[in-house]
This record gives structure tokens, C-alpha cells and sequence, in this order.
């Protein structure tokens, strides 16, 4: 029987969710099976790239050559209830693989702030969540299907091709083309959210301790409203509790509004803000984990975020504040701030411990510079490692002596593909001209 796949030819344009990265691939293709896969991966034109959901913000996809689509190859392909692991779709939505994996009564540890990612996309770039006691989603994976450039597959784990396995957990996809996974989950649980607002000396004061006593806890500040957002998850028995209309989407645009409509009067728009935010209405909330974890961002944007050293990441988003404030009036997209267990994978920003996440953002439409001249060299200079699909502008100069097994990490990587089939001109400037 003759492979099938969905694919057209010169189709136009490629785009990321927020549009600040553009394809133009000779070929964008769907594979129904691995057959089909199996071919486009060998014959494709090069650079072969998978497309996620786009919710990178680097060029990580972009190809002139060959990008695949892997929603079509299922969701959850087998269940182990004794250990709580499944293999599972690399390619399907981080939102999809959630219901189905709790109809065999299992959940993901823990989620970041959206779940609208590909289950590939966001291991192969380190995507986290908040807690202190609960590593990056690289960390829960236990195997891995890979396809190689000539089109075999390679199953690694701790146990088998251990050096493969410890670099394709965290490899932007230039390994090969990740086609399976087996996740560590838990048990199906339910958590108690709570959100308020908190100005944001005392944001600053408590966040420490409650890193340290809370399952889940991040915050969201607001620019030039000397408030933040808190919130907090913590694992309950208790039953589910109708969650009230929300509209996070309409809350961005009221920080949009608000910055529009003062203009230059920064103190009038503290005093509105600062009034406010005094009267937040928070929520207090009992439901399923993934459900309340994750949150539907539509208000597009791009981002910029650093993993700091939990020693200095405090006083990095005080300047971080203060440097917005003082240079940046446009800016009205909250930062957010989350912490994060450390691990041993060679290409996590977590490698070695436990480290401070601070993310800036900027409506899609703004100017986004800043983020490299202003806030970036803060950063750097406290010893940031960047979120790999998140805007940065490192190189791998700077890439090796931040990250320790950096080298080794390339070493492996030109071994499994010595061509650089997975290679864009952007993935050699971060890994070196031919990957080594």
C-alpha cells in the first residue's frame, strides 16, 4: 500500500503564532503514517524541520526546504498503569494528550502557563512550568522514538543510547524527528487555585517562602501599576468548584487601553492601575490539574525569558522593573516570574539547579529591540541561561560557556546527523557552522 500524506507544494507562507516568524518551504506536509514519514524525512528537500504549534518565538521552524506536521500520527499509543508511564504522539497537543490521558486515570505532573504546544515542541525547548519542587517537562520524559536523517527509527532511553537519550530530551529537534515519547505522569488529581493581587514590595518579600511551601506558585507583574497578579495550585481532595467567567483576554487589552489612553501621563496611569488592581477580584477555585494550570493566552505577543540563578533572579527582575519603567512607557504586558527545579539534561537552561524564570513580554504588534538592548544584557550579566524558544541572541560562543555539556551535547548531535539534514543557517549559528 502506497504511503499517504497530506502535502502541497509552494503553499505561501508559514507563521508562527505571533507572526513575528515567516516561512516559505518548498513543501509543507502531513504524514498520515510512519511510512509516509519515513519518506519525507529521506527524499524531503533540506533543511527538514518540524512545525509545532508555532508557539516559538526564534526561528527554530523555519525551512526553505521540507516542514512536517505531525498531528495526524495519533494520541496515546500505549499505557503502563503499574509504572504511570504512556507512550504517546510526540507530535499531538499538549491540550489533547491531557483528556486522554486522564480517561486511564493519569496526568502530567505539571504544565506551563499554556497548553496549546506540541508535546516535541515543548520538550525539545525545555518548556516549564512553576514550583520549586517540579522539574521542566524534558525531565518527565523516560523514552524516546526518534527517525534519524536516513529514515530508521531509534528507541532511547536512560538504558538504552543513554548519551542519545540525555540529548534529544532537550535538542530543538536537530537530532531527528521525534515521533514517540514515554512520559512519567502521576496519578489524575484535582488542585485548589487561588489568585490575587499584592503590591509589589511584598511580591518581592514573599515570593521566597512561597516557592518554598506552596506546590505551584508564579507571579505576573503589571508595568507602571505597582501591582501584580499571584497565583497558586495546591493538590486537594476535595470536589470540583463551578470556576466563574474569566477573560484574561479582555484584562491584557485593559492594560492596552490604559497605556493608550494616558499617553505621557505615566503618574495618571499609576494612579488608575494602582486603583485597580486594589480592587482585583481574584479567584478561588477547585478543579482538575490541567484545566487550571494551563490558560488560553489570545492576545498575541512576543517574549523574551530567562532562567536566573535563584540567588540573583530577585534582584534581576527588581532592575528588570525599574529599567521598563524609567525607559519603556510602551510597555503594558505583564512579566512573569516562575521558578523551577534543576536537572541533568545537557541542554536544559535547569541543568546543574533549580532556577528563577523571568519573562518580558510585548504586544505583537509593538517594537520588541528593547528586549535585546535593554533587558537582555541584565540577564546575561547574572548569569541567565535563555528559554530555547524564546527570544535571545546568543550564539554558540556564548551558548558553550553557559551551558557545561554544551560540546558534548554537539558532538552526539553531528553523529546522528553528520549531513546537517536538521539544520538551518539559525540552528548552525547556535550549534556551531556543520553541528559540531
Amino acid at each position: 500500500m502506497k504511503p499517504q500524506s497530506k502535502a502541497t507544494r509552494r503553499p505561501g507562507t508559514w507563521s508562527n503564532w505571533s507572526g513575528n516568524q515567516t516561512a516559505a518551504p518548498e513543501r509543507i506536509a502531513e504524514p498520515r503514517d510512519l511510512d509516509a514519514l519515513k519518506v519525507l524525512v529521506k527524499a524531503g528537500t533540506a533543511p527538514v524541520r518540524v512545525a509545532g504549534a508555532g508557539h516559538s518565538f526564534t526561528p527554530v521552524a523555519i525551512t526553505e526546504g521540507t516542514l512536517l506536521k505531525l498531528g495526524h500520527l495519533g494520541l496515546v499509543h500505549s499505557v503502563d498503569t503499574e509504572t504511570k508511564r504512556a507512550w504517546v504522539n510526540a507530535g499531538a497537543r499538549l491540550r489533547d494528550l491531557s483528556p486522554a490521558l486522564e480517561t486511564h486515570g493519569l496526568a502530567f505532573r505539571n504544565l506551563g502557563d499554556i497548553n496549546a504546544q506540541t508535546l516535541a515542541g515543548a520538550i525539545s525547548t525545555a518548556t516549564h512550568g512553576t514550583g520549586a519542587s517540579l522539574p521542566c517537562l524534558s525531565a518527565e520524559i523516560t523514552g524516546l522514538k526518534i527517525m534519524q536523517a536516513d529514515g530508521e527509527m531509534l528507541t532511547v532511553s536512560r538504558e538504552a543510547d543513554a548519551d542519545v537519550f540525555d540529548a534529544a530530551r532537550v535538542s530543538l529537534g536537530t537530532l531527528g524527528v521525534l515521533v514517540e515519547a514515554e512520559v512519567q505522569l502521576v496519578d489524575a488529581y484535582r488542585l485548589h487555585r487561588t489568585t490575587w493581587a499584592e503590591p509589589l514590595d511584598s511580591l518581592i518579600g514573599h515570593a521566597p517562602s512561597r516557592w518554598q511551601t506552596r506546590r505551584n506558585y508564579e507571579f505576573f507583574y503589571i508595568p507602571f501599576a505597582g501591582y501584580g497578579i499571584c497565583i497558586s495550585h495546591e493538590e486537594t481532595g476535595k470536589p470540583e468548584t463551578e470556576r466563574p467567567p474569566r477573560d484574561d483576554d479582555e484584562a491584557v487589552l485593559g492594560l492596552k487601553r490604559a497605556r493608550d489612553y494616558a499617553g505621557d501621563d505615566i503618574k495618571g496611569r499609576k494612579a488608575f492601575l494602582k486603583s485597580a488592581f486594589e480592587n482585583f477580584q481574584g479567584e478561588d477555585v477547585v478543579g482538575n490539574s490541567w484545566e487550571l494550570l494551563a490558560s488560553q493566552r489570545n492576545i498575541r505577543f512576543n517574549e523574551m525569558e530567562y532562567h536566573l540563578p535563584e540567588k540573583r533572579a530577585l534582584s534581576v527582575f527588581e532592575e528588570v522593573v525599574r529599567t521598563i519603567e524609567k525607559k519603556r512607557p510602551d510597555v503594558f504586558f505583564p512579566i512573569e516570574v516562575r521558578r523551577t527545579r534543576g536537572d541533568n539534561i545537557w541542554l536544559s537552561p535547569f541543568n546543574g539547579g533549580g532556577r528563577i524564570s523571568i519573562a518580558v513580554h510585548a504586544y505583537h504588534e509593538d517594537d520588541y529591540s528593547f528586549f535585546f538592548s535593554e533587558i537582555e544584557p541584565i540577564f546575561r550579566k547574572a548569569g541567565g541561561r535563555p528559554h530555547w524558544g524564546k527570544l535571545h541572541s546568543l550564539k554558540a560562543a556564548q551558548l558553550s560557556d553557559v551551558y557545561p555539556d554544551f560540546v558534548t551535547f554537539c558532538n552526539v548531535r553531528n553523529r546522528l546527523d553528520p549531513k546537517g539534514r536538521f539544520l538551518t543557517p539559525y540552528l548552525r549559528a547556535l550549534f556551531g557552522a556543520n553541528g559540531a
